[in-house]
């Protein structure tokens, strides 16, 4: 039986990670406040003051509603598609030092969500380690694809920390060639035999682009992507010594899935999909806004030669009231039809048997 394992935000919860809707108050509460006059966390506190009148400085940051990251990135999408701009903030501010470009606050909010992730991971990476051993010692490893939706790398570290050459020489494959592999033997080395693929849809805390010579880099183990903000001269290409940028789609309405790495994820998560028995969603709420996702799901769905793809959601929590789950579950099933198979389980269930929780997918 083939099965793909889906983490969403919910998963990383489980290891403390703040959700989406926890991202500006972790950073405004307990990463800002360590250096205030940095230029990002000036620009920052500005905008936010700005656009939606929230003094994070001087407010109390456990009070303030902040707008969700959709609504922050949306405008700003929505601005420079029209190429309009908004008071202090141009799609162009050429050497008009008056403004800011709208280009350089995106590229702030997704480094203020690199930063909060990072800073929350040195957390415990229990649940996942926990699963990832218990579909060893069941013997499903090598028949389980994973798909993350998440930046974080909890997953990456508890596959990648699998590895032993004698004893269980199987290794992480994230289904894209990195400059590493054609670097010495200390550096990662290029999947080859029993691996285990981790397809990483909206990229990785741990991926560093280059849009100069078009080659991507991996930092294992490592949020590498906050050497661009620490260690800019830790950050360059192993191929061209250029400065890399981050590869993190951000949480908006208009994802922008044009890299040709991520393009490679996700054709090799389609396929993975079709090949797939058994679908499982850890942790994910199925957003109405998620329609990239959702597109990939129904060109699976219509275009398999296997039989009906079942689906598990295992989305619950202790503080999950009943409202929500039926909401819920009532987004999966609308969308997905009747192969779904909606539990009370929680990612933490999960981990500690998933064998109990995969075996459900017999009676859909």
């Amino acid at each position: 039986m083939k099965i793909t394992i889906f983490l969403g935000a919910g998963a990383s919860a489980a290891e403390n990670l703040p959700i989406q809707n926890e991202l500006f108050s972790h950073y405004f509460k307990y990463i800002l406040p360590k250096d205030k006059n940095k230029k990002m966390n000036r620009e920052l506190a500005k905008f936010f003051k700005d656009l939606f009148f929230i003094d994070v400085i001087n407010d109390d940051v456990d009070k303030i509603n902040f707008p969700t990251f959709e609504e922050v990135l949306g405008v700003l999408d929505l601005a420079e598609q029209k190429r309009e701009s908004f008071k202090h903030y141009k799609t162009e501010s050429y050497n008009d030092s008056n403004n800011t470009s709208i280009s350089y606050i995106r590229q702030c909010l997704i480094m203020l969500t690199a930063y909060t992730l990072n800073n929350a991971s040195s957390s415990s990476n229990n649940y996942h380690k926990m699963l990832v051993s218990n579909l060893v010692k069941e013997g499903l490893i090598c028949d389980t694809n994973f798909i993350s939706a998440n930046y974080d790398i909890h997953i990456d570290n508890a596959i990648g920390s699998l590895y032993d050459e004698k004893n269980l020489p199987i290794m992480l494959n994230y289904g894209i060639d990195f400059a590493n592999f054609n670097f010495n033997k200390n550096s990662w080395k290029k999947p080859e035999g029993q691996m285990v693929n981790l397809y990483k849809i909206h990229g990785s805390l741990n991926w560093l682009y280059c849009p100069i010579c078009n080659s991507i880099t991996l930092t294992p183990y490592e949020g590498g992507v906050m050497r661009i903000i620490e260690h800019i001269k830790q950050a360059e290409c192993l191929n061209c010594g250029e400065l890399t940028v981050p590869i993190i789609v951000p949480p908006t309405y208009f994802k922008n899935m044009s890299n040709v790495f991520l393009s490679t994820v996700w054709n090799k998560s389609e396929k993975a999909l079709r090949d797939s028995d058994v679908l499982i969603f850890c942790g994910y709420s199925f957003p109405e806004a998620d329609m990239h996702i959702k597109y990939l799901l129904k060109r699976v769905q219509t275009s398999r030669q296997k039989d009906n793809l079942k689906i598990l959601v295992v989305n619950n929590h202790d503080k999950k009231r009943n409202s929500v789950m039926e909401k819920e579950k009532n987004r999966y099933e609308r969308f997905l039809g009747k192969h779904v198979m909606y539990t009370d389980y929680s990612f933490e269930d999960f981990a500690k048997d998933p064998k109990k929780i995969i075996d459900l997918a017999k009676k859909i």
